[in-house]
Order: structure tokens, then sequence, then C-alpha cells
């Protein structure tokens, strides 16, 4: 009998996770193999690079990289554990991932998007007050001003509304044509509204009410999503990490000897922050 390998697993989870993901795959995502410590360590990334453009006379100007850092605490540690049969652990990677890991990366791809969404919070300046009745495409050019008196770069600009705001701006004529646009049917797909006022829209279920119900118009260079490994368990045979495009998934076998069952433990260390508050606005729909 022949099982599933760690290392299988463990690509097969970071492919769902990447396929689930909306906000996650929005952001600005930073990944090293670095270990950190565990769960409280605090790392310094990189913003992106700005520069100016100089015209040219006689001879070029350098200019220094103006890449500034800035501190995130990994306080976040994802888990989804589970119990599994052996001939769960015998199943074929297509099947096993339908029955299990599709439902595990989707709790961990809404986890990420509430981390993210809530970082709306650090966007001080660029509020659009949204008072009474339905959202509407004034709101959206509000935001869009905004973002362009802070000079966001235009390409890139992104929407993210929830389901109050969605039903409002699908009763207009200009969404109800919304063109799908995405990536051959992965959530980000599935989420989108289409291209509109200059932004690529898309609706998130995972955006709650609270004193308001936020929409946030950003470039992804305003958050960031920061994934780091930690170390393989020392007393685990059968562990393995996996990493790519800015994600980073640990995956562990481990026999339960209370309830004699097998055990595969799926972790994640992340944490998320705020890059540059001007490249961000958001509607605050207080009904």
């Amino acid at each position: 009998m022949e099982f599933l390998k760690p290392s299988i697993i463990a690509r097969e989870a970071l492919m769902v996770l990447r396929n689930n993901a909306v906000l996650a795959n929005l952001v600005h995502r930073d990944y090293s193999s670095e270990f950190v410590n565990g769960v409280g360590d605090t790392i310094s990334i990189k913003k992106p690079a700005t520069f100016q453009a100089k015209e040219f006379d006689e001879e070029i100007e350098l200019q220094d990289a103006n890449e500034t850092s800035v501190p995130v605490t990994m306080d976040k540690l994802l888990d989804v554990s589970f119990a599994v049969t052996s001939e769960e652990l015998t199943l074929d990677i297509v099947d096993f991932s339908e029955q299990l890991l599709v439902p595990a990366m989707q709790a961990f791809a809404d986890k990420i998007d509430k981390y993210i969404i809530a970082l709306e919070k650090d966007v001080k300046t660029n509020r659009v007050a949204h008072e009474s009745g339905p959202i509407t495409p004034a709101d959206i050019i509000a935001a869009r001003k905004m973002l362009g008196d802070s000079a966001a770069p235009i390409p890139g600009r992104k929407l993210v509304i929830g389901t109050a705001a969605e039903a409002d701006l699908l009763s207009t004529e200009l969404f109800i044509s919304a063109e799908k646009v995405g990536d051959d049917g992965t959530a980000l797909r599935e989420a989108s509204l289409g291209r509109k006022f200059g932004f690529d829209t898309y609706v998130d279920q995972n955006i709650e009410k609270g004193t308001y119900t936020p929409a946030i118009a950003f470039h992804k260079n305003a958050f960031a999503l920061v994934t780091r490994s930690i170390a393989l368990p020392k007393g685990a045979k059968e562990a393995a990490i996996v990493n790519y495009d800015g994600f980073g998934l640990r995956v562990v076998y481990d026999y339960d000897i209370k309830t004699k069952k097998d055990i595969v433990s799926i972790d994640m260390l992340c944490g998320v922050a705020t890059l540059n508050e001007k490249l961000a606005a958001v509607i605050e729909d207080k009904r």
C-alpha cells in the first residue's frame, strides 16, 4: 500500500490555496525561504522601490533605489489539522484534494482575506463617507479621484466590495453587462465583476459589517501579505515545506495515540501590513 507523501499533499494544497484566494492574489506578497523562530517574530520587508524620471542633460544622474523597510509581526499561524484513514491516504491526489484539501484551503483563504480587509482601518485620509441609500458609481468615482490625487499608479488598481454593495451595483446597467475576467475559473474569475471606472472589481463575501461596511479601492502596493516558513519539527519523520509565488505551507503527518488516528496538519505562518495608505481609498457604507 503506497501512501500520499507530505510533499505531494503540500504542493497540491499550495495550488488549491492560490486558486481560492481573492485578496491574497491582489496585494503585494513577500516570501523568503529563511526560517523564523515562530509566532510573534518581527521581520522587516522592503517596500517596492520608487524612482523619479530625470531629463537627461549631458550625463546620467544616478539614483539610489528608494527602498524603505516596514516591520511586520508574524503573529498569525493558520492551522487546519484533520484525522485521515489509511484508505484516504491511498487516494489519488485529485480525489484527496477534492475531499479534504479544497475545504481546508478555503478556510485558509477566507481567514487571510479577513486579515487583509482589516487593514482598511490604516487608511486615514482617503475615505468616502456613504451615509444612506445604495452604493452608486458616484462613490466609486469619488474613491478613484482620491487615488488620483494621491498619484496612485493607474495600472493595477483594484476595487473589492462586499455582497451588499454588489447587490446595489448589479442593479445598474453598467454592472449588469459586466464581462467576466480572470484566470481560468479560479476564485478571482468567479469573484470578478469586470473592469469599471479604471478598477478591476471583485466581490468578497468576507467583507463584514461593523459600524460600517468597507469597500476598498487600492493599488497592489498599498498592502502586503507576508509568509515565512517554520522549521520542520524534529520529531516528525513525515513532513514537507513548499513555497511558491509568495505563499508558503508546511505539511506534517503525525499519529494521535489517544485516538489512534493518523493526523495531517497543514499550517502557514503569516503577517499582513499596510505599505502605503495613500495607495488605497475606502468607501464607508454607513447604512
